[in-house]
């Protein structure tokens, strides 16, 4: 579908819950924390899934998968080489005109991961830089890439479980807003997908916060959340620069 010309397909099990509401009533007193639950749990599972599917493409040999891809590495708004934020930037562990991995499912998720398992988050943090280098090549070794998907997708099993009994609070929600709007630039200059599944995150949790505790600021920092998804509105003009310092604006706020 990629291939045809599709759009790239994202999605946070959150915010696509709030957008297209459940068919079923939430009993919000039972577990007043459920947002963050779904949030913590659906990323936990869409990494998982989508390792899976790496390793299955990989074992294969289909190849090259564009799904796999940041689409918008070629599918961007064109300037000058001085105003290319790419090139400034320059291609990290991967050599020039070679397409990079979509890590995005990873990019946030990584925050939680440290939150409820430092050993396992350290692994994985592992596991994920080296599959992203295997797969920034243009032709990858496919029995390397499977290999590497796998040992992931068994540690994000692993976290989807833990996250699933895991207990959600106000001072884990705080803690994960900060931590996510901290690492503005890190995240910022993985891309397009990594910033939109960090304005959904922010979201999503934020709206968790709102519903079970009353900040003072609570306006001024939905303001600036909602600045997060403008950034995100045209991704082949996605400036990382931008999108990190409307980060920084959210994290000011959070403290």
């Amino acid at each position: 579908m990629l291939a045809a010309g599709h759009p790239d397909l994202y999605f946070e099990l959150d915010s696509f819950s709030a957008v297209m509401p459940r068919h079923w009533k939430e009993q919000w007193d039972k577990d007043p924390w459920r947002g963050v639950r779904d949030w913590g749990e659906g990323q936990a599972v869409q990494l998982r899934e989508a390792l899976n599917r790496l390793a299955g493409r990989a074992r294969r040999k289909v190849w090259p998968e564009y799904a796999e891809l940041q689409c918008e590495a070629c599918h961007h708004s064109l300037s000058k080489a001085e105003q290319s934020w790419r090139q400034e930037r320059g291609y990290p562990k991967r050599r020039l005109g070679d397409p990079p991995w979509n890590a995005s499912r990873y990019a946030v998720f990584r925050q939680l991961v440290y939150q409820v398992d430092g050993e396992t988050a350290q692994r994985l943090d592992a596991d994920v830089s080296r599959l992203a280098g295997l797969m920034s090549q243009l032709n990858p070794d496919h029995d390397a890439v499977a290999a590497a998907a796998s040992s992931s997708a068994v540690l994000a099993e692993r976290l989807a479980q833990r996250l699933a009994a895991a207990p959600y609070d106000q001072e884990l929600t705080l803690r994960l807003l900060q931590r996510i709007s901290a690492d503005a630039e890190n995240i910022a200059g993985q891309g397009e997908r990594a910033a939109e599944q960090t304005a959904m995150a922010m979201d999503a949790l934020f709206i968790a916060c709102s519903r079970n505790v009353k900040l003072a600021n609570a306006e001024a920092v939905r303001a600036a959340i909602n600045g997060l998804f403008q950034q995100v509105e045209n991704p082949s003009g996605y400036n990382p620069e931008h999108f990190a310092r409307q980060m920084h604006k959210v994290n000011a706020l959070l403290h």
